[in-house]
């Protein structure tokens, strides 16, 4: 019973992090100066996401306050005063859809440029 257990455990993990893998990577909106990286470390399952703008030259870290098998929810604070919760959901592979709220609403699609 523990080895079944502890099987389960270990694919449930793995299914975790592939799922989180998906989301890394370089993303650029046509409705946004603003584009995404999101890096994601497999020894820790963890991701980190940072907006960034050449036109503001502004970096920014967005804040995750819970992820699942196809979304990430974040608080995003700027250095401009901009305050939003952004609900990213995945459509497909390279589509990724931005719903945000706070100082602005809205939503925007994302398209990955590479992994």
């Amino acid at each position: 019973m523990k080895t079944k257990i502890t099987i389960a455990t270990l694919l449930f993990g793995f299914t975790v992090n592939a799922q989180l893998e998906k989301f890394e990577g370089f993303w650029m909106s046509g409705e946004s100066e603003f584009n995404l990286i999101i890096t994601h470390n497999s020894n820790k399952d963890f991701l980190t996401l940072y907006s960034s703008s050449f036109s503001v030259n502004e970096l920014s870290t967005q804040s995750i306050k819970s992820t699942s098998k196809n979304e990430i929810n974040t608080i995003f604070f700027s250095e401009n005063n901009w305050d939003l919760l952004v609900k990213y959901t995945m459509i497909n592979d390279s589509i990724m859809k931005a719903s945000f709220s706070g100082s602005s609403t809205g939503t925007w699609i994302y398209e990955k440029i590479t992994d």
